[in-house]
């Protein structure tokens, strides 16, 4: 039965190929910036996980073994291939191509689809952009996302954010709905108006909450689990719906009817981790993010 090797270290294995070159202990040592008695250990440790002696000691110095000339024709080989590889990933960190994953909700989806994610293709052909979208906030720190826009800051060193702007709320409809019925005097008053409401997903948001399980007195014309389809059909003219800015610019067909003040404005966020955001595709992508959304809420949506 052989007995089992312990791994190689490639600090030993570089000794080696120093010492083949300088043929003395002293002189690989003064190259590896380590004393002589480190070099002398780490040969000794060589030799004894690959069972065999890689160097003869003589006149002219170190001289290889047919063993070491083995090993030293592999490490050799091995060196060349670790530093092509390393080129290609520094070439790779710093050419705009590969895969940006974006973790944001339906509506900002949207309104980079309209201009910015094809923009981005055409400049950087090689370059993918991958919207996860959901309500649910993706974990960066796990590489669920490169990007993420979100209505709360990052609390944690290793995440980095820009603010986008601030989104404000109100109470929103078609103008084909207010030509026909009118509207609301009071915001605080929906008697006679049918309302779009919010229903799981978007349940707790701060729409829905405004508008109380009494909807102000309106009555719940469509119960939907999605601010974008919100928006759809209250553009459609199934009724009122309470609207961020940002949500209600995705449709051209609504009107805002009150500002609600009570709902808080709420900042909106682009996060990234730090340890990527120099990334050249993942600050492509982020950059062409935060200029077409930042100019979307500063001119309100």
């Amino acid at each position: 039965m052989a007995r089992p090797r312990s791994k190689l270290d490639w600090n030993d294995l570089h000794l080696a190929v120093v010492l083949a070159e300088t043929r003395t202990l002293s002189a690989a040592a003064r190259k590896l910036g380590v004393n002589q008695s480190t070099a002398s250990r780490r040969l000794a440790a060589l030799e004894a996980s690959v069972g065999a002696a890689l160097f003869l000691r003589g006149a002219q110095g170190y001289i290889a073994t047919a063993a070491g000339e083995r090993l030293l024709t592999r490490v050799r080989e091995l060196a060349t291939q670790i530093e092509g590889l390393e080129r290609s990933v520094a070439i790779a960190e710093n050419e705009v191509r590969g895969v940006v994953r974006v973790a944001l909700t339906e509506i900002s989806a949207s309104q980079l689809l309209e201009h910015t994610i094809g923009a981005l293709a055409e400049r950087y052909p090689e370059l993918v952009v991958e919207l996860v979208v959901s309500y649910g906030r993706a974990d960066l720190s796990r590489g669920e996302a490169d990007i993420a826009v979100r209505m709360v800051p990052p609390e944690t060193a290793d995440l980095s954010r820009k603010k986008l702007g601030s989104m404000q709320f109100g109470l929103y409809a078609s103008r084909e709905y207010l030509a026909t019925r009118g509207a609301p005097k009071h915001r605080d008053d929906l008697r006679r108006f049918d309302v779009i409401v919010g229903c799981r997903d978007v349940a707790s948001g701060p729409e829905a909450r405004w508008l109380g399980d009494d909807l102000r007195g309106g009555r719940a014309a469509v119960r939907v689990s999605s601010m974008r389809v919100i928006a759809r059909a209250c553009a459609e003219g199934h009724g009122l719906a309470v609207l961020s800015n940002m949500t209600a610019s995705v449709e051209e067909k609504l009107a805002l009817v009150h500002e609600i003040p009570e709902i808080p404005v709420r900042d909106v966020w682009l996060v990234s981790h730090r340890d990527t955001s120099s990334v050249a595709r993942v600050r492509a992508v982020s950059n062409a993010i935060y200029d077409d959304l930042r100019a979307r809420l500063r001119r309100g949506g």
